[in-house]
């Protein structure tokens, strides 16, 4: 039960990831308070916020899908291991997850910038 945990526990965070890309890309929502790429800039017009939900969803899509398999694979990898092993891939799989969502933030809302500008916003 522990190892079917910790395997579960490996995937979930990028597997939240990628469904939440995929949702953003396929069908954004509204400009709401609670759910999307929110930002001054993306809450400042209906273009700018689809456009930032769809630019945000296909980074997600495209950074968490391998990512969920290579998580899914060192899960899988250490299940048979000691304690000391499953700490360490699970501390080095979150360094990654944080890192990988801070670069699609920071990716999108440069890019969500320069479409202001060029929209002239």
């Amino acid at each position: 039960m522990k190892d079917f945990l910790f395997f579960t526990g490996g995937i979930a965070v990028p597997l939240a990831a990628l469904v939440i890309g995929i949702i953003l890309r396929f069908k954004p929502p509204e400009r709401n308070a609670y759910f999307g790429f929110r930002s001054k800039l993306s809450m400042s017009s209906d273009e700018l916020w689809f456009a930032a939900q769809r630019f945000c969803g296909r980074l997600l899509t495209a950074v968490f899908a391998p990512l969920t398999v290579i998580a899914g694979a060192v899960s899988a990898l250490v299940i048979g291991l000691d304690s000391n092993c499953k700490f360490i891939a699970i501390l080095v799989m979150t360094v990654v997850e944080i890192i990988a969502l801070a670069a699609v933030n920071i990716v999108a809302e440069r890019w969500l910038k320069k479409e202001g500008e060029r929209n002239g916003e």
